[in-house]
């Protein structure tokens, strides 16, 4: 077990990801089995690596790594711009789930979707991926927000609305090119 006696990521950290983080993403679908990639990637293990271009590219959202201090990429989370909502994503190698570090990189996510001006986040799975959809709740919850599930035969989407910050005006409008409109009575 690669966890802390707490129960969290031991020697882990969160860092941003992009295009330079490529091979090592590939690498990291190396250490997941096919059941772990079938769950993540819609197109499943087979095609895991062809999404990674569009992943790591800052133009479609923002992604997060979790290296080791030793230089292994053990998971990467996805945010992706959807008009006014994102959508969370979420991969832990196998060797390392059930450390935290899914549960990590799904705050760093929520919060960075909110300081962009998200009105909300959703993540598509399967209902057979509790471990996840779980992770997702508890995230959510410590975020103070509510979690809304629907259910249909092999998918499970779970979304929350989040909360307005200050700012949000002003990162939605730097993240689309454009500038919210205001009315004054």
């Amino acid at each position: 077990m690669r966890c802390s006696a707490a129960g969290g990521p031991a020697g882990v950290v969160l860092r941003d990801a992009g295009p330079g983080d490529h091979h090592a993403a590939r690498v990291l679908h190396r250490r997941c089995t096919p059941a772990t990639l079938d769950l993540r990637y819609p197109g499943g293990a087979g095609e895991a690596d062809r999404y990674l271009g569009h992943l790591l590219d800052p133009r479609h959202g923002r992604a997060v790594a979790a290296w080791t201090a030793w230089g292994e990429l053990v998971g990467l989370g996805h945010l992706l711009w959807d008009g006014e909502e994102a959508e969370i994503a979420v991969l832990v190698a196998d060797g390392w789930q059930r450390c935290g570090i899914g549960s990590a990189l799904l705050r760093r996510l929520l919060s960075l979707a909110a300081h962009a001006g998200c009105d909300a986040v959703y993540a598509v799975t399967m209902p057979a991926n509790a471990g996840f959809a779980a992770a997702m709740a508890a995230a959510v919850r410590d975020a103070g927000l509510s979690l809304e599930r629907q259910a249909s035969p092999g998918e499970l989407v779970l979304s929350a609305r989040l909360v307005p910050l200050p700012h949000a005006a002003r990162a939605r409008s730097a993240r689309t090119g454009f500038l919210p409109t205001t009315t004054h009575s």
